[in-house]
């Protein structure tokens, strides 16, 4: 089964798509014009016999033409195997509940509902879980809050770290004091509690944080709960995604809170109270306690984006089932064979990124499979002693064995002998990529187990919605990297060869951004300053020493996230790569983005005309916010519809040309736009509950009032503020 491949591979594209009939059309089209005299149309004509004549002649040009000078390119980028990037899997958390305790072994999928015209999306997850007959049902954080900055109120945190849907959720905590998270089951359990928490804001001092975790014990209050004894934390104090395992003792008891007026007797806390009446809890729950005490001289922020229970990591990329039968070897060299699904998966271990993948090679009976080792390159395998080895193209889903000759001993890798049977025993796939960022709540059909078994008695859902699903990658775009990718060569020195790296280490990864080492060029305002001229910059948390690098990533979450995040795996996986081709004295750092919101205020004069033919005042606000909003997307925004660049500056002009109304419904009578509060300010919320008290030195340029234009500074990327002022009216109303 040996053949040429184009799967995976860049397409021509045509230079010249005229046919034959399309050229005759078009002479004829201009007799009238250059020859008046010309009347004679039917099919018999001597002229029309030699424009069909010439149209024949020409359209052999045309296609001669159409294989110079871009396919010449392209087959040079496919010599060289640069193709397109595949499609990514989407991933999130499915959280499953049973009537008894389960495990949920890894490679259980779980699928979306069937709609009219949309296929089901499935998921798999990537871990084992045990299940527990327990459900994690509220969150509440005891102080210090901004409203009471003591240590005595509750404020319900539920649906921002439970839900679903989930939110963002910050914990400040002032210098010297501390907040405990308390966590509510609705039972207890003797079996161990696995806690699933999720930051988008991880501890980066650990040295000045201690971080506990308690139980609610009966007669005890909240603040002086005692410690889990052997517990087992791998967030290694909460400075990244982890499992926490828990096993509280025998004496887990219930409380509540606020006791409820029908139990006045119920186990009840006395010294904390609620902080407001909307947030008030009255259930008896069993509580688990995340205390954080901070022991620096500076505030400490915590950022979550929910606590997972009963849940597994998965995503759109399936295993397959049963082994694939790939074909009979004929013996020769370099053959080719498919895997009838692709592209593979690929894990976020550089060195192993296929480990999912096992091909076996067989000649007799069963018993005689054998299992080739892939390798990078087939010279891997040394002409004096031939491996089993084989190269995968993850893209195209393709096995290619070598060449070397056993009777003149030359060539790399051996060949399967003729008639032995090639087999995939296994690999996992991406089966679905933007079509995976579905909404919360969407996942709710439990599938297979490895072993093809239905699981029985459990339920599952998604809390948080599908993230970082990408499909191939366009054309264009490869076009486009192709030269900065030969000029390149996989080592990182410049800040464009660091942007262009870490856009390459992960799908998702849509915007990437290297910042070099900057000073300040003039004392900073202040007595004593707060900066010297010389010093590094530090805004936004980013230190920009001599010999430091650091670089942004953001990722492509779709449209429905106005502000994506990486994740700690995504940044994980960009800091591997670009570890492997840095120098080794740069000093790397990989962040997400520094958002800087922008608020737009706009003014819509609708013809009366309009009005009268049903334009109404609503809907034209609605179709202008959305139009602002997905002009001020990070990834699927921006002037060109291409997205931002970090550190691109807002112009009205731009923005006027992306919510202009039709030219019959009216027009925008006042255009301003202004900053937000940095997403990235620390802690956005102070703890004195205010927002207004902003200082100027943590942002290079002073936040300005509405303008022609916003300007950023060269770390901070545009999104759109959660608020704008947007107004539409019929024209003679003045909107003053």
């Amino acid at each position: 089964m040996t053949f040429t491949s184009t799967r995976g591979r860049i397409q021509p594209p045509t230079l010249d798509d005229r046919t034959w009939q399309d050229l005759v059309d078009e002479m004829l089209a201009l007799k009238n014009a250059y020859a008046p005299g010309w009347t004679d149309d039917s099919p018999s004509d001597i002229g029309r016999t030699l424009i069909e004549l010439f149209a024949w002649l020409v359209e052999g040009v045309i296609y001669r033409l159409d294989q110079v000078p871009d396919k010449h390119y392209l087959a040079f980028l496919d010599l060289l195997g640069i193709t397109r990037h595949p499609t990514n899997p989407a991933r999130t958390d499915l959280t499953f509940t049973a009537g008894v305790a389960k495990t949920v072994p890894a490679g259980t999928q779980a699928r979306t509902r069937a709609r009219e015209g949309e296929p089901s999306v499935a998921f798999e997850t990537d871990e084992d879980v045990d299940v527990l007959p327990i459900a994690l049902a509220n969150a509440v954080l005891i102080g210090p809050h901004p409203v009471a900055a003591t240590t005595s109120r509750y404020a319900d945190a539920s649906t921002a770290l439970i839900g679903p849907p989930t939110s963002k959720y910050l914990v400040s905590v002032p210098a010297g004091q501390a907040a405990q998270l308390c966590l509510g089951f609705d039972r207890a359990t003797d079996e161990a509690v696995v806690l699933r928490p999720r930051f988008y804001l991880p501890v980066r001092d650990p040295a000045n944080v201690s971080v506990t975790w308690t139980y609610s014990r009966r007669g005890t209050e909240p603040l002086v709960w005692p410690e889990v004894p052997g517990g087992a934390d791998a967030t290694e104090s909460l400075q990244h995604d982890g499992d926490v395992r828990l096993r509280p003792p025998a004496d887990w008891a219930g409380q509540c809170p606020t006791p409820p007026p029908s139990r006045p007797d119920a186990p009840a806390w006395t010294t904390v109270t609620a902080l407001a009446p909307g947030g008030v809890v009255t259930d008896e729950r069993f509580w688990i306690g995340l205390r954080i005490a901070n022991r620096a001289t500076t505030p400490l922020a915590v950022g979550l984006d929910r606590v997972l229970f009963n849940a597994a990591l998965a995503r759109t990329a399936l295993t397959t089932r049963s082994p694939e039968a790939l074909g009979e070897s004929t013996g020769a060299p370099f053959q080719t064979f498919a895997l009838r699904n692709h592209p593979l998966f690929r894990r976020g271990d550089p060195d192993s990124p296929f480990a999912d993948l096992v091909v076996r090679v067989s000649q007799g009976v069963p018993s005689s499979w054998q299992t080739w080792t892939p390798v990078d390159d087939l010279e891997q395998a040394s002409a004096d002693a031939p491996r089993e080895v084989y190269r995968v193209d993850a893209g195209a889903g393709e096995i290619l064995f070598g060449n070397h000759d056993e009777r003149t001993g030359k060539g790399h890798g051996r060949i399967p002998p003729a008639g032995s049977r090639i087999q995939a025993f296994r690999y996992r796939y991406v089966d679905a990529g933007t079509s995976g960022n579905v909404t919360p709540g969407q996942v709710t059909e439990i599938g297979t187990t490895p072993d093809g078994a239905l699981p029985t008695g459990i339920r599952v859902t998604n809390q948080g919605p599908g993230l970082d699903g990408s499909d191939e990658e366009p054309v264009e775009d490869a076009l486009r990297r192709a030269p900065e990718q030969l000029k390149i060569r996989d080592r990182a020195v410049t800040t464009d060869d660091y942007a262009f790296l870490a856009a390459d280490a992960a799908g998702e990864v849509r915007i990437s951004c290297c910042l070099a080492p900057r000073a300040h060029d003039a004392d900073g305002p202040g007595n004593p300053p707060a900066w010297h001229e010389g010093d590094p910059w530090m805004f936004a948390g980013i230190p920009r020493m001599p010999g430091t690098v650091n670089v942004i990533v953001v990722p492509d979450q779709g449209i429905s996230v106005p502000a994506p995040e990486p994740t700690n795996d995504t940044i994980r996986a960009v800091r591997a790569h670009l570890d492997r081709h840095r120098d080794l004295t740069a000093q790397l750092e990989v962040w997400g983005p520094r958002y800087l919101p922008i608020i737009v205020r706009v003014q819509v004069v609708i013809w009366r005309t309009a009005v009268a033919a049903g334009a109404t005042q609503a809907a034209v606000e609605d179709e202008t916010l959305r139009n602002i909003q997905t002009f001020l997307h990070p990834v699927h925004g921006g002037p060109t519809g291409q997205g931002w660049r970090v550190g691109q500056h807002v112009f009205n002009s731009d923005l006027f040309k992306a919510i202009m109304p039709p030219e019959d419904l009216g027009y925008i009578a006042v255009l301003e736009t202004r900053p937000d509060l940095p997403a990235y300010h620390f802690p956005p919320i102070r703890p004195d509950g205010t927002r207004d008290n902003y200082v100027p030195t943590e942002r290079p340029y002073a936040l300005s009032n509405f303008a022609a234009s916003v300007r950023l500074a060269d770390y901070e990327l545009v999104c759109a503020a959660s608020k704008h002022e947007v107004q539409a009216a019929p024209e003679g109303i003045d909107l003053s």
